[in-house]
């Protein structure tokens, strides 16, 4: 091979890596860049070396200096966590995000394309994920709830700002970012529908569903944020707390 199609192979395999590394903030495969690049895996290998050697070429020669570091795009989201939960969801701007996450502001409108692909990805990095599909249910009514319950309670306390923050800028939610739904939310819809396919199995009176789901992440918010974060009381232990809340929600105080 003559060095001019070598070298036309490389600019061939970094045009295409380039693209992928933009698209995939660096997590693309082998496999992929060949795809994209139109080669086969053994011809990058022999004219240009793996992966990292890749990268290591874009950093130098295309200023892609963060595409080797996988925790770039999490150290971004940590940095616009906390100018969010100081200034609110709309008041920092893209530069002060990157200067808080210590990169240029290019880099944060590469991994997230604007204001708003931030915040999606921020939102989706930040909500608690709830066990509520039927692989994960055992179909018996007190354990599926509490496990649900024990769920959301340990996702406030591990993220007790990013909840007030939620609350208290709700008005920002509406007006900014409605195809965005804060977690307590989407949490509320999740209770709602695993309480209505409980009282349509017959396990739970028929009721409003929706005034049930609020009821019981009413108690979910006491235990797991107004009582740590406005009492000033110790947090809770999750699945001691859990398994009070549903029997006090199944079961109430009333005797039989």
């Amino acid at each position: 091979m003559s060095s001019q199609s070598k070298s036309e192979t490389e600019k061939q395999v970094l045009q295409a890596a380039r693209q992928l590394a933009e698209e995939t903030a660096a997590s693309f495969t082998m496999d992929q860049l060949a795809a994209k690049a139109g080669l086969s895996r053994a011809t990058i290998y022999r004219q240009i070396g793996g992966k990292q050697a890749i990268l290591k070429r874009l950093a130098t020669e295309h200023g892609l200096d963060d595409l080797h570091q996988p925790d770039v795009p999490s150290r971004i989201l940590q940095a616009a966590r906390k100018l969010f939960g100081q200034q609110g969801l709309m008041a920092p701007t893209m530069e002060q995000i990157a200067a808080e996450a210590d990169v240029g502001v290019a880099t944060v409108y590469r991994h997230f394309g604007d204001k708003t692909g931030l915040l999606r990805r921020f939102m989706q990095a930040f909500h608690p994920r709830l066990p509520v599909e039927q692989e994960e249910m055992s179909g018996v009514l007190d354990t599926d709830l509490a496990q649900l319950v024990e769920s959301m309670i340990q996702f406030i306390l591990e993220n007790q700002d990013m909840v007030r923050l939620s609350f208290g800028n709700a008005q920002e939610w509406r007006e900014y970012l409605m195809d965005l739904r804060p977690f307590q939310e989407r949490s509320l819809n999740r209770v709602a529908n695993f309480l209505q396919s409980q009282m349509a199995s017959g396990q739970l009176h028929p009721i409003d569903p929706q005034q049930a789901a609020i009821a019981l992440v009413g108690m979910i918010l006491s235990f797991g944020l107004i009582m740590p974060s406005y009492y000033n009381l110790p947090n809770p232990e999750p699945h001691e707390t859990a398994v009070f809340i549903t029997n006090l929600f199944l079961n109430g105080l009333k005797k039989p």
